[in-house]
């Protein structure tokens, strides 16, 4: 593992490319109008983690938008992403995949086909390893988050993770808490919010508080309650954050992260550390679809 590696070559529609002829014209409809979608997956000794999750979720968002993209198999496009860090020889990194409708008209598309790329950056990181130092967390208050069909896709369409991040940092905050249209807790501009509560359940916004639906998120639930820790997905709201015991931040590229402090209100990490263990043990034995449809 190395962060001096840099990726040269890119995949596009089916084919690999070198990374500097992937270029975009200026009406390109995700520069215009945030017209397309992605995912981040995380790389881990050359394989892509948790295909699966992110296939189902981005198939969920490129129907909802209307995108017309022949059907495509999850084990080639599998071993696409492994051929593609095998080209740029990176072993642990961050994948994004992105989807884009194709070029023609303005609000009104004229066409709804689109195109797929993927590329490739290492991280300098370990997998999933917990944060030594505990994340500092603000409030983004000023736009609060609409709960719609749209809620939860991740468009490239970013604006209010970007303004809910830049207020983090002119709080000099790590993250900030971001809103629902009705005031009340709903995600990170990071990630999704797990919160420990003093009975030992774990309390996390549930998808109708228009949150982005996580893949780590839903590998986290599932492993609390394989462990015997009730979750609960439902509202969370301000005294809930003084209530809890740990609160926990999540996302598919860096695991599992504690935090600290959010206003004047001080936690521990002691059980992030057990759980988020539990996590990189399990992703690092992850079979990926190829394997698992090899193996049948």
């Amino acid at each position: 593992m190395s962060a001096r590696l840099t990726a040269s070559i890119a995949y596009m529609n089916a084919e690999f490319i070198p990374l500097k002829e992937l270029n975009f014209s200026y009406d390109n409809r995700s520069m215009q109008y945030g017209d397309g979608i992605f995912e981040s997956i995380r790389f881990h000794q050359g394989v892509p983690l948790f295909v699966e999750d992110h296939m189902e979720r981005l198939l969920a968002g490129m129907y909802a938008l209307g995108f017309d993209f022949p059907l495509f198999d999850p084990v080639q496009l599998y071993h696409s992403m492994v051929k593609l860090g095998e080209l740029n020889a990176i072993t642990e990194g961050r994948l994004r995949l992105q989807v884009v409708r194709n070029t023609g008209g303005l609000y009104k598309p004229s066409v709804d086909s689109c195109s797929l790329f993927m590329t490739l950056e290492p991280l300098d990181e370990s997998l999933y390893s917990i944060n030594d130092k505990g994340l500092r967390l603000g409030l983004f208050s000023e736009i609060r988050k609409p709960v719609n069909a749209l809620s939860g896709i991740k468009s490239t369409s970013a604006l209010l993770y970007v303004l809910g991040a830049r207020e983090a940092r002119q709080q000099n905050c790590d993250d900030a808490l971001m809103l629902n249209e009705f005031g009340r807790i709903c995600e990170a501009t990071s990630g999704n919010l797990f919160l420990l509560m003093a009975d030992g359940k774990v309390l996390t916004p549930s998808v109708s508080e228009g949150i982005f639906p996580g893949v780590f998120r839903k590998r986290l639930i599932a492993k609390l309650r394989e462990i015997g820790v009730e979750v609960e997905e439902g509202q969370v709201m301000h005294d809930d954050l003084y209530k809890a015991s740990e609160v926990w931040l999540t996302n598919a590229i860096r695991g599992l992260r504690w935090v600290i402090s959010w206003k004047e209100r001080r936690y521990f990490g002691t059980q992030a550390r057990r759980v988020a263990e539990l996590l990189r043990a399990e992703a690092a034995h992850y079979i990926g679809p190829a394997e698992k449809h090899s193996n049948a």
